[in-house]
């Protein structure tokens, strides 16, 4: 990886991260310098392939164009091989959407389907057969919503099949390959029957056949899938003859297969039937939450954040221009003891914590909490858009949107030596491009080092880099458009909300960039990270527990409806919740939350 980096960093594109590897190679995230535009990297050995059969191949690649198929740029060369620059897909595969609890609806199945086939006709047509269908080389494309199927590894494929039928047999994945291709025959209608068998794994949750090597090879050879009477009679043609064991009687052409699904399709859409789940998942039972044990609070206030302390937690609330702060010991339910309260020249808006202390925010300024050296303003007069602060609480960044084509960022290195106060330097102004309509979702300190401003350009959410010395580093985008973005343990990793899809969360990774897409049955208002996994909670008092694949672990209903939430211990949190004059502190185990697990 060393050396491909060092390679790739002297060409146009910087590398992100690593994405995946597989029978080919390594496959990274770039971005280029200059546009900002993702791309896929993928190291192909060069021992691997035969030079004059790589270069025969790299035509047939860079020629297949199409909205379906990941389309191949161009050849870079490193000391380690040859690097294919690829279209990138940062929604992952369809194995990771067949591996979560995300339930398709019947429309976004057949579209998968319909997207894979058009790419396959267009392949076909020109002689390259894939060799390889099956969902971790279909890449998913998020859309607003939803997604598109894009086929990878098309020619790539073939040409390892023809290095590797030449020294040792056939290769592939055998869930997904056809009677045939079990004796090194590869007609197009290979592709088509792998694909008859990942729509029968979208319709049913299960593929026709399962087993080890040997057994999927005698599947394939003499057993007929069974299509359950569940399955429409105009999709179960399909299946059938998509499955089928003879090449004359199976699809043969693309095109035919693609037009009888597009029937299918239509029949769905008049019937208004298209939005009806695929394949219904099977999800834990709903639980009626406990009684959570809470103590009142004498102030209508919420709850900005926490600070740890020795034995204690300073619990930080603020109620318009009011703060106050309480000692609250770390364990037990003995109520917090109210230390001091203050008034701010303007209303709160955000407490940031670090180690130390943390930084208020109010509409005109910025407040220093130090633990050492109290609280005191190092902001005036800000009106800032967005504030960051460090995770080290060594700098702190505003974003202030000047006018229709330009946003200041501003950053500042914080000191606090011992015995000399607090040290703010001169702020380093970075100028971002901005478009009329624009608007600022958050400023955030990505690392201790850099910090990104969010932003949303009509259906688009767009990452703009700085570095804490005030440098602009470039700007790449993702094309949902996103909100709520609350950070993790994990580096790089933020939970967020989509903007018009109320019953998904999203799980954003930016170095390498990232972004999977899960359905729940409820609409998130809070996301929060637990020691396992994701905690999503709506309006209504329901709670999902999640975890990094998209299983739902846990379901509630019930819980007190938090105005904020905080963490107190790795599976203690508090909410707070205000009901009138009165505020009330709920302390939440996560045993409470996620009964059948044990912590």
């Amino acid at each position: 990886m060393v050396a491909l980096t060092r390679q790739i960093r002297r060409s146009q594109y910087r590398i992100l991260g690593l994405v995946g590897h597989g029978q080919f190679g390594r496959v990274y995230c770039a971005i280029h310098r200059t546009t900002g535009e993702l791309v896929a990297i993928k190291d192909l050995h060069k021992d691997r392939f035969p030079t004059h059969k790589f270069l025969r191949e790299l035509r047939f690649l860079i020629s297949l164009e199409h909205p379906s198929i990941v389309t191949c740029h161009a050849l870079e060369h490193s000391t380690s091989g040859r690097q294919l620059v690829l279209d990138y897909c940062e929604g992952g595969t369809l194995r990771s959407l067949l591996e979560s609890d995300t339930s398709l609806t019947v429309q976004e199945v057949l579209g998968f389907a319909l997207d894979v086939l058009a790419a396959l006709e267009c392949a076909h047509r020109q002689g390259i057969v894939h060799c390889d269908i099956k969902p971790e080389n279909i890449l998913m494309e998020l859309t607003p919503g939803g997604w598109v199927a894009r086929v990878s590894d098309l020619g790539i494929a073939r040409l390892s099949q023809e290095v590797t039928d030449a020294d040792m047999g056939h290769t592939g994945s055998p869930a997904y390959m056809a009677p045939e291709r079990f004796y090194n025959q590869h007609p197009p209608a290979a592709d088509l029957y792998a694909v008859g068998i990942i729509l029968y794994e979208l319709l049913l949750g299960q593929r026709p056949f399962s087993g080890t090597p040997m057994e999927l090879m005698v599947a394939h050879l003499n057993r007929h899938p069974v299509v359950p009477t569940q399955v429409p009679e105009s999709l179960s043609r399909v299946l059938r003859k998509a499955l089928q064991k003879l090449l004359p009687r199976r699809y043969t052409l693309a095109r035919d297969m693609r037009a009888d699904l597009m029937t299918v399709y239509e029949t769905y859409q008049t019937q208004g039937l298209l939005t009806q789940p695929a394949c219904p998942k099977l999800l834990p039972e709903i639980d009626l939450a406990p009684d959570l044990p809470f103590v009142p609070l004498p102030h209508p206030t919420a709850v900005m954040g926490l600070v740890p302390l020795f034995k204690e937690h300073l619990v930080v609330t603020c109620s318009e221009q009011r703060v106050w702060f309480y000692h609250w010991a770390q364990t037990g339910m003995a109520p917090p003891q109210v230390s001091q309260g203050f008034t701010l020249p303007a209303p709160v808006r955000a407490f940031l914590p670090t180690p130390q202390g943390g930084v208020i925010v109010t509409t005109e300024s910025l407040h220093l909490l130090s633990m050492t050296h109290g609280l005191g303003c190092i902001a005036q007069g800000t009106y800032s858009d967005q504030v960051a602060l460090a995770p080290n609480g060594r700098w702190f960044a505003t974003a202030t949107k000047t006018t229709s084509d330009w946003v200041k960022v501003s950053v500042r290195q914080l000191a606090m030596p011992p015995g000399q106060g607090v040290k703010i330097s001169a702020p380093k102004t970075a100028t971002l491009p901005n478009q009329p309509g624009d608007r600022l979702v958050t400023l955030m300190a990505v690392d201790n080092r850099h910090g990104a401003l969010v932003v949303r350009r009509g259906s688009r959410t767009l990452f703009q880099g700085v570095t804490r010395r005030g440098t602009y580093l470039g700007t790449f985008s993702a094309s949902v458009p996103i909100y709520n973005l609350v950070s993790t343990s994990h580096p790089y990793r933020y939970l967020a909300l989509e903007e018009n899809c109320p019953n998904a969360l999203l799980i954003v990774d930016l170095m390498p960039f990232r972004i999977l897409r899960y359905r729940v049955n409820i609409a998130p208002r809070w996301l929060f990270e637990t020691a396992v996994g994701y905690g999503l909670l709506s309006q209504e008092g329901e709670f999902v527990l999640i975890n990094d694949e998209g299983r739902v672990m846990n379901r509630m209903t019930g819980l007190p409806r938090p105005t904020a939430i905080a963490q107190r211990t790795p599976t203690q949190y508090l909410w707070s919740v205000n009901e009138g004059d009165r505020s009330r502190l709920y302390t939440v185990n996560l045993g409470d939350l996620a009964p059948d697990i044990l912590f």
